[in-house]
């Protein structure tokens, strides 16, 4: 028998990853964004990665290392068939932890639609005699360019509702994200979005990303359900960039992301 243990909507649980600096800094309105860490938040903004890529990140909610996630994803495009991505995650410490291995696999259709699939494992772990539970699941997405630099990113996880613990039919709940992103210039990047767990109360998050100067990025968002505020900075130095950000809690503090990306040039 497993128990599964929620602290906080937008901690734990593989479902509801925010990798990545620039993601946390924008209050997790990532859905249709393009990069390397879409390989967490929609498969389908992979598809424009044009190099090999690879990067680290770290988040700690309210500075507490026992539910620190710490993750990892290389990308690879193949000329003419696509991008294949693999990610991996690590949530929690040896009493508990979460862990999520996925492969994808996204492509573009023209130059204004791409589409991704992911194939997940999942585990979970408690100690003191709960033992262990490992679950294969999927996730999908789609991202759009509806009119000239407005983007549509759409993007499900677990629509099967892979079974966690035969006790109570406990399962690992479905995620729908659905959101904008609006780049009036090439300094500028509006994105909101809005998040349903099936099992919880819907999500909404907004951000801002302002390229101030060629190397320096400056960011800002907010989300509900607990409510957050977040800032955050990007440093991009030929073929890495560097990513920071915090989100605060008004009850529970900070909570620290960084991410370090390489894409080969």
């Amino acid at each position: 028998m497993i128990f599964v243990f929620s602290f906080s909507n937008n901690y734990a649980g593989n479902e509801t990853i925010t990798a990545g600096g620039k993601a946390a800094g924008l209050g997790g309105a990532a859905v249709a964004d393009i990069g390397l860490w879409q390989a967490f938040h929609n498969q389908a903004g992979l598809a424009y990665i044009e190099k090999l890529s690879a990067g680290i990140f770290n988040q700690t909610p309210f500075l507490l290392n026992e539910l620190s996630t710490r993750g990892a994803a290389v990308a690879l495009p193949v000329e003419n068939s696509g991008v294949f991505a693999l990610s991996l995650s690590y949530y929690g410490y040896n009493l508990y932890n979460e862990k999520k291995a996925g492969l994808a696999y996204a492509r573009k259709f023209g130059d204004k639609i791409s589409a991704a699939v992911q194939l997940d494992y999942l585990g979970t772990s408690i100690s003191e005699g709960y033992g262990s539970r490992s679950n294969f699941t999927f996730e999908a997405g789609v991202r759009a360019e509806l009119l000239p630099n407005f983007f549509l990113g759409a993007h499900i996880f677990n629509p099967i509702r892979a079974k966690l613990a035969d006790y109570n039919d406990e399962r690992i709940p479905a995620v729908l994200k659905a959101g904008f992103a609006y780049q009036p210039s090439d300094k500028i990047l509006l994105s909101i979005e809005s998040e349903k767990n099936l099992d919880e109360k819907n999500i909404f998050k907004a951000g801002i990303d302002y390229h101030i100067v060629k190397i320096l990025y400056l960011r800002a968002g907010i989300a509900t359900n607990p409510v957050l505020t977040s800032f955050g900075i990007g440093l991009e130095f030929e073929s890495f960039r560097f990513d920071m950000a915090a989100s605060y809690h008004q009850q529970l503090g900070y909570t620290p992301n960084v991410s370090l990306t390489y894409q080969l040039k």
